[in-house]
């Protein structure tokens, strides 16, 4: 069945207040989260050290009311709780626990214990410890793995392109997709870890490749009318970007039940398809038929 919607000069200047819309909400639950915590995003254990285990826990789990109780017992707000289940017969199986910052073992375990009410043995639970030092290692490390990914993306689209305005374009809708994925995550509260900066930059490169597909087809082609040759690059795109997003959302629902690392990369890469849609068709349509015509 083919797209019923299709874009058009009458509709498309209207349109562009949807991406707008979720940019201005995004900015807005960063500043917020900014105001509250005066960070922009919480780093995880992996990019900030820390201490979390995993334990064999089946019981229901008051999250909010266990993360108060260990709070106040280990005197710090930087806890992360995550349950996963087994995706045969969608039974809890695991109950992860993340603290922030150099507090030891023994402490965590002990109030665990307390708040749970149960006694841990070497056979229930495992346990993992990252140094801040290795963390802030691994933090740096990230850092220039995103810059460098960011420059060389940008090179290579002013290279293929040579024209500033297409290529600008394409760079901001990448810095789009990225801000709407830092508003997605301050929202939800979710940490920055290396897993959601892999996810990232997936995106970026998924961002530059529909753009690329537009721009093609604005900038490139001569075959029929301008808006004829968008409606055709949208069908493509959308065709792209819906099997990716089924296979996404089977990675979150199967995989991500059972490892805390899929359901990060999963969910942020869904968000990123899915403010990608917006922004490449109705913003960065835009720019480019401006700039064409």
């Amino acid at each position: 069945m083919g797209i019923k919607f299709k874009l058009t000069r009458q509709n498309i200047r209207k349109l562009i207040v949807i991406p707008l819309a979720l940019l201005a909400l995004a900015i807005f639950f960063i500043g917020l989260t900014y105001v509250q915590e005066g960070t922009i995003l919480k780093r995880g254990i992996d990019l900030e050290g820390g201490t979390q285990l995993t334990i064999h826990y089946s019981e229901p789990v008051d999250m909010a009311s266990l993360k108060n109780t260990l709070g106040s017992a280990l005197g710090t707000s930087d806890i992360d709780l995550v349950t996963t289940t087994n995706p045969a017969t969608r039974v809890q199986e695991t109950l992860i626990i993340s603290v922030g910052g150099d507090i030891s073992e023994e402490t965590i375990s002990t109030a665990i214990e307390s708040a749970l009410g149960i006694t841990l043995s070497p056979q229930s639970y495992s346990i993992r410890v990252l140094g801040p030092a290795l963390a802030s290692s691994f933090w740096r490390q990230a850092k220039w793995a995103f810059a460098f990914a960011f420059l060389f993306m940008a090179g290579v689209v002013a290279f293929y392109f040579r024209k500033p305005l297409p290529s600008l374009a394409i760079i901001i809708s990448a810095v789009y997709d990225l801000i709407i994925i830092l508003g997605f995550m301050a929202l939800t509260g979710m940490h920055l870890s290396l897993a959601t900066i892999a996810a990232v930059l997936m995106i970026i490169g998924y961002s530059v490749d529909t753009n690329i597909l537009l721009t093609n087809k604005i900038i490139r082609e001569r075959d029929g009318e301008l808006f004829e040759r968008i409606n055709r690059g949208m069908k493509t795109g959308l065709t792209m970007s819906a099997s990716t997003i089924s296979v996404l959302l089977a990675l979150l629902f199967v995989g991500g039940a059972y490892s805390i690392v899929l359901r990060q990369i999963a969910t942020i890469l869904l968000v990123g398809l899915l403010a990608d849609i917006p922004n490449t068709w109705l913003l960065n349509s835009n720019l480019l038929t401006w700039h064409q015509e």
